[in-house]
């Protein structure tokens, strides 16, 4: 898939999500362990987060407001870090399993940390949005 089919496709997501959500109260049920949809509104922000360094200290603690990431991509900006818009292969097994290519990964930069951080966006080619706080320990589905 090309970026401006991503792209599209995201455009198309957030479209769909923005309806949903002004339906819903925001909160989800958790599917899976280390995969939740529990998102606070159509506005993409991910509640009471914790984000650590490299060197296992607090780097921020706090709300996540991944609108400025998904408008980001949604333009076709790429983050410095060399994987922005790289294929995401889920070696975790945490998301569900599709071929390779199919998942493609964002940068989320972390206020106070000055490389990539632990922060991603993952999305999928049939629109599906996830975000990681931990670099891939666990997700939060955004797009339900």
């Amino acid at each position: 898939m090309n970026r401006n089919s991503l792209v599209t496709g995201l455009i198309v997501v957030l479209a769909v999500l923005g309806y949903f959500f002004l339906e819903d109260n925001g909160a989800g049920n958790p599917s899976q362990e280390q995969v939740s949809n529990v998102v606070s509104s159509s506005d993409y922000v991910v509640p009471n987060q914790t984000i650590y360094d490299l060197d296992g200290r607090i780097a921020f603690q706090g709300d996540i407001d991944l609108a400025p990431s998904l408008a980001r991509i949604e333009r076709g900006e790429t983050d410095p870090h060399e994987n922005d818009g790289a294929i995401f292969s889920n070696r975790e097994g945490l998301l569900p399993r599709h071929d390779r290519g199919y998942y493609r990964e964002y940068v989320v930069r972390t206020s106070g940390i000055n490389h990539a951080g632990p922060q991603r966006l993952i999305l999928g080619e049939g629109g599906e949005i996830f975000y990681t706080p931990d670099h891939y320990k666990s997700f939060v589905r955004l797009d339900q």
